[in-house]
């Protein structure tokens, strides 16, 4: 049996729906404990710091890490090859043209240990020049759960700070001093920020739902964290050969405005609300362009028929209930993520089968909302 044959098949027992397999990914920086899973750290790979919901992207310098997979009668497929096997049904032919065959979006958990350090993503002229890669712009949505350590993220540059003192931190490359130069905001559960590419930051504790372009290409500018050196050539030089190239990858305008928090907080914007029922945007449409987050709140015993503008990923955080019959349970990984395609999105049933209210975080490209 071929794979469109298997795909074809796990689409219409589903009636439009793809179940996904948990996907963690490792990363240096050291995990709070919040994935749902024992083991946070492998010796030879790091902490389990991340997840990695619906990607089609890989982790930098991989041809499959980061990947995520889908069961299909008992069979692990990546999903990137589902998308790329049936995008008619997947995805839907104008939607997968327009984003190169791939759902054109990477979503994450983060969940940080202590504060990750100030960095920044390239821009799309220097993604490619350096990696071959796409631009990598973000955006966070705080979600319920132990705030940790540090609950402030810093953003941007004070608005008189220079190239010139920047460059000289670079090429000294001792301390943790760039943080000085870098104003810190005060991180809320509920709320979030959007994270231009070219922009430094250095992200809080909270456990973190991140949406992002299909890109794993980062630029480290602290030299120093957690008490130890970060290897300048591993993490600052790693696709730029010199600081000067460095320096001109960052976005001074943006970094430098001074109403930076004013125009990149992200507040909830409630689209609907009854007794049964809230929907609300986290990650604006209207705010970021190229994805957005609908979080949708559904009370016990309650049968939900709605329709989307586009295929999306379904998260669910909390509670329990079934999509198209697929069962859901947030919290548990393995029963908590799915893919609403093209088939099922503009008539899809979601059923709150739990005492407690259904908690949804739905996952949407570019040129959908």
């Amino acid at each position: 049996m071929g794979l469109e044959t298997v795909i074809s098949n796990a689409l219409d027992k589903n009636r439009g729906v793809l179940r996904l397999k948990p996907n963690f990914v490792a990363r240096f920086y050291p995990a709070y404990g919040r994935l749902g899973i024992k083991e946070i750290y492998a010796p030879a790979l790091g902490w389990y710091s991340e997840r990695w919901l619906a990607s089609c992207t890989t982790v930098l310098g991989s041809s499959v890490d980061g990947l995520s997979k889908v069961v299909l009668d008992g069979v692990e497929v990546f999903f990137r090859d589902v998308v790329k096997a049936l995008p008619e049904r997947v995805l839907g032919s104008a939607y997968a043209k327009l984003n190169n065959y791939s759902f054109g979006v990477l979503t994450k958990i983060l969940d940080p240990g202590v504060q990750i350090p100030l960095h920044f993503h390239a821009r799309d002229i220097h993604a490619k020049r350096y990696w071959g890669s796409n631009p990598k712009e973000e955006a966070y949505h705080y979600l319920e759960n132990s705030i940790g350590s540090t609950p402030y993220i810093h953003l941007g540059f004070f608005p008189d700070v220079s190239k010139e003192e920047v460059l000289d931190y670079l090429k000294k490359w001792k301390g943790d001093e760039i943080l000085d130069l870098s104003p810190a905001y005060r991180c809320r559960v509920g709320e979030g920020f959007h994270v231009l590419a070219g922009v430094v930051h250095a992200p809080c504790t909270l456990l973190t739902l991140e949406v992002q372009e299909e890109s794993d290409v980062g630029t480290i500018i602290q030299a120093e964290y957690q008490g130890g050196s970060i290897p300048k050539d591993q993490y600052l030089l790693n696709g730029p050969r010199t600081e000067e190239e460095v320096i001109e990858m960052i976005d001074w305008q943006i970094n430098r405005d001074p109403e930076f928090h004013r125009k990149y907080r992200l507040k909830p914007e409630v689209v609907y609300s009854d007794s049964n029922i809230v929907e609300k945007w986290v990650i604006p449409p209207k705010k970021v362009k190229k994805f957005s987050v609908l979080e949708v709140r559904i009370a016990p015993n309650t049968r939900v028929k709605q329709g989307r503008k586009g295929p999306f990923l379904l998260f669910a955080y909390r509670g329990r209930g079934s999509v198209n019959g697929v069962k859901i349970e947030g919290g548990v990984p393995g029963m908590d993520e799915i893919f609403v395609t093209f088939e099922a999105m503009e008539d899809h049933t979601i059923i709150n089968e739990g005492s407690e209210h259904l908690v949804l975080y739905e996952v949407f490209g570019p040129h959908i909302y």
